[in-house]
């Protein structure tokens, strides 16, 4: 079988790269050259979800918004998939992260000792509250190489949608690693916060930035709210946000600004803020710092993620059936894999002629701007879209687009 698999069970045919009753000019290779380069096949890492469950229940969580149950990865599928990944030598990375938090999988520390034996690059996404002093111990005796914390606000704040009923005790869980690590003359493992930024927080990311010397993390990754209950809708500051044409041209829509760089004191401020409002596409010495083009960085990057039960998805956003909202409007996505490692073994999975093709048109980008248009009622769900490519379609991804973004 070589077709992607619906949450249903349905295959779903994908012709490598031709598409009919496509508009002229859709399928094109972006600008940047689209991941293209040597190497560009290659799998590099993988995003291992060991669990959904979690320690704490956050307003803004995606369990508010999925439908599938609770799953725990076996010792079973880890250890095959391990066996697996000794055997892909171009895999480099394994981040155990998902939409569980990882530490509260009971064989945590044992599936992280076997990631290291196997010569792996192994990372951690969590909420930081078991990061007490025996766990953290446990984490520089196995040699942990990268530490991400989710902290979405340097004070408490007690209405639950964040993490912030928690922040004291992460802070001290951090302080206390910060310390081990200069006792210890250790460099890893290297440490960062994760912030989810919407109206209501994002006046504390200066002061958070201000606590990295005391705390110990040498990066801030900022991502925008996903609203997956409709009452967070309104909360994101992202509604209007645009992107640049696939093709790199200017357009009389959506005309591109090329600034230098200006003091965000100056006068120039307003400026920028009037010109963001009406989703001008902005450079800042030659970067994009406002409507880029989409482009997918799991697979540019050569990324797969893993669910509990072994089934391969392409991006941690396709691993889940799950409703989100955008500018006030539900979206569904339905769950995509390309096979699970117990049928078959992941390097063929990621050869597949399927799983290929689809990487291709991800790569050309060759999907609706279903991002900058929203009036049409096949953005509803991934299945398809008006330029006829079928499930699963990308052209609302918030991660291709910029606006949520992984460690």
């Amino acid at each position: 079988m070589d077709e992607p698999i619906r949450p249903d069970g349905t295959d779903v045919w994908m012709a490598a790269g031709v598409l009919s009753d496509r508009p002229s000019g859709a399928i094109g290779p972006r600008p940047d050259g689209g991941g293209r380069g040597p190497g560009a096949e290659l799998l590099r890492k993988v995003y291992l979800e060991i669990t959904t469950e979690c320690n704490m229940s956050c307003g803004m969580c995606i369990r508010h918004g999925w439908e599938d149950p609770p799953a725990t990865m076996s010792t079973l599928t880890f250890e095959s998939l391990v066996g697996q990944l000794r055997r892909i030598p171009t895999v480099s990375v394994v981040n155990f992260s998902g939409f569980g938090e990882p530490t509260a999988h009971p064989g945590f520390l044992d599936f992280l000792s076997a990631i290291k034996q196997a010569g792996l690059r192994a990372e951690l996404v969590t909420n930081g509250v078991a990061l007490v002093p025996g766990f953290l111990e446990k984490l520089l005796e196995l040699e942990l190489d990268k530490l991400v914390v989710s902290m979405d606000g340097a004070n408490p704040t007690g209405d639950g949608t964040f993490h912030g009923d928690v922040v004291r005790q992460v802070q001290a869980n951090l302080q206390r690693l910060h310390q081990m690590k200069i006792f210890g003359r250790l460099r890893h493992p290297e440490v960062g916060i994760q912030f989810v930024v919407s109206q209501r927080n994002v006046d504390e990311l200066p002061e958070l930035r201000r606590l990295a010397w005391r705390l110990g993390f040498s990066s801030i990754v900022v991502s925008n709210l996903v609203p997956y209950r409709p009452e967070l809708a309104s909360e994101v500051l992202y509604q209007q946000w645009t992107t640049a044409r696939r093709d790199g041209r200017p357009s009389v829509w959506n005309v591109t600004v090329d600034l230098p760089r200006l003091d965000p004191r100056s006068e120039a401020r307003q400026a920028l803020e009037k010109l963001c409002n009406v989703a001008t596409r902005i450079r800042v010495g030659g970067h994009d710092v406002a409507g880029g083009a989409m482009h997918c960085r799991f697979v540019d990057e050569g990324c797969v993620a893993i669910t509990p039960d072994g089934s391969v998805s392409p991006c941690l956003a396709l691993m889940h059936n799950y409703t989100y909202y955008f500018r006030q409007e539900p979206r569904r996505v339905l769950a995509c894999c390309f096979g699970n490692i117990h049928n078959r073994p992941l390097a063929e999975i990621w050869q597949s002629r399927s799983y290929r093709a689809f990487r291709q048109r991800v790569r050309d980008f060759a999907f609706s701007p279903c991002i900058d248009c929203g009036g049409c009622d096949l953005r509803q769900t991934n299945e398809e879209d008006c330029f006829g490519n079928p499930f699963p379609c990308c052209g609302e991804c918030l991660w291709a687009a910029g606006l949520v973004q992984c460690p």
